[in-house]
């Protein structure tokens, strides 16, 4: 399928036997979070996000974890090294990558997050303008994840809505820049697609395969309509506070030689 991003064309390449849809609109029966405020038509907004020392405490320790998960998957760095430069040590080596992934999908927040919680639970109150908090009450956990995109990798997910998995309901999404996030290598998402209808695009039934790589995820295989798809590209210090029922994802890093990490973690209401 051929795509835009940020008006160039791109193959994106998603494979799965196609599901059924219909035309619900998911969020019409769900707690829209971004009901209300200024972005709400769009579903994301671009905002700064912590005071500037809270904001490197934050960025430091997101990126001290991503070195001590290459040490423990047997890849030692030195205390200083810049991670967006991850790729040149990892290479080609797909399970080495692997192996650093398994250790950085799914971090306990108490144990592993640089701040605490309610630092970051304030602020994003403060965008969507209702009290949150980062538990969700679908299994009562408190995670966050750091997404690495390699240059060139086929490292991203498919183009998706994070709700076509059942325990992302209700919530909204943040995305933070940690090292290498470009307006060549951000998030990508298709502004108020959170208001679509389900059949207005088609889907894999289960988990996609993009560029050979399952994930768990189902993907959009096709649109009816070309997909406006852009990269908002929050820079250090801020953060992009999106609707999970917008289509996002699917874009490769196009960086010339700087990995994309960022902090990904998920907000419902009090």
């Amino acid at each position: 399928m051929q795509v835009r991003i940020n008006q160039q064309e791109f193959t994106y390449d998603v494979q799965g036997e196609a599901g059924l849809t219909d035309g619900r609109v998911l969020l019409a029966s769900d707690d829209d979070l971004s009901a209300g405020t200024t972005w709400a038509a769009e579903g994301y907004t671009v905002a700064s996000f912590l005071p500037a020392a809270e904001q490197a405490t934050l960025q430091e320790g997101l990126a001290q974890l991503v070195r001590q998960a290459l040490t423990d998957a047997g890849c030692p760095v030195p205390a200083d090294f810049d991670v967006a430069h991850y790729h040149r040590v990892v290479g080609d080596n797909r399970d080495l990558h692997l192996a650093v992934v398994n250790r950085t999908k799914e971090y306990q927040q108490a144990a592993f997050l640089p701040l605490p919680a309610t630092v970051l639970e304030k602020r994003v109150g403060e965008l969507c303008g209702r009290p949150v908090q980062a538990l969700n009450p679908w299994d009562n956990e408190r995670f966050f994840h750091l997404r690495i995109i390699r240059p060139g990798k086929a490292d991203n997910n498919p183009l998706h809505r994070d709700v076509w998995i059942p325990d992302y309901h209700n919530c909204l999404n943040i995305y933070v820049p940690v090292a290498g996030s470009t307006a060549q290598s951000s998030l990508t998402l298709v502004p108020g697609s959170h208001h679509w209808p389900e059949n207005r695009t088609l889907r894999t039934a289960g988990g996609a395969v993009s560029n050979g790589v399952r994930f768990t995820v189902p993907g959009v295989l096709g649109s009816a309509e070309p997909l406006d798809i852009i990269r908002p590209n929050p820079g250090m210090g801020e953060v992009l506070l999106f609707s999970p029922y917008l289509l996002h994802g699917g874009a490769v890093n196009l960086n010339e030689d700087e990995t994309r990490i960022s902090l990904e973690m998920r907000f419902w209401a009090v």
